[in-house]
């Protein structure tokens, strides 16, 4: 080269350098952020999906305790029932079979009026 000639500016090769680091920056910036973007939709679609177990369990609570009321009255009902149910033939029926038992000393008469008092609703 010759001393006049005077080079200026970057050369063509240092020129090439820096444009494809800074290419790679802006790739790289890229990733990142679409990195983020996919955890940021993982974490919504975990948030909907605990949500969405949290209503079932809830639903099943409440039909859980439906069913345990609806248990506890039907229990509840034939007990109330049952005194009524005997109508007075049924009643004086088993009072004689539980006399025959007492004359049969099957039973002591405490045992026989408790029994009848019992079938009687006394």
């Amino acid at each position: 080269m010759s001393p006049m000639r005077r080079r200026r500016g970057p050369s063509l090769l240092a020129t090439a350098v820096v444009v494809g680091g800074t290419t790679a920056m802006v790739g790289s910036s890229q990733q990142k952020k679409a990195a983020q973007q996919q955890q940021q939709a993982a974490a919504q679609q975990q948030q909907v999906a605990t949500q969405q177990q949290m209503a079932e369990l809830e639903a099943n609570q409440a039909a859980l305790a439906q069913q345990q009321a609806a248990l506890t009255q039907q229990a509840a009902a034939p007990q109330a029932a049952a005194p009524a149910a005997n109508s007075l033939d049924e009643q004086l029926i088993q009072i004689q079979k539980l006399s025959a038992m007492k004359d049969q000393g099957l039973l002591t008469e405490a045992e026989f009026n408790a029994k009848k008092a019992q079938i009687l609703g006394i």
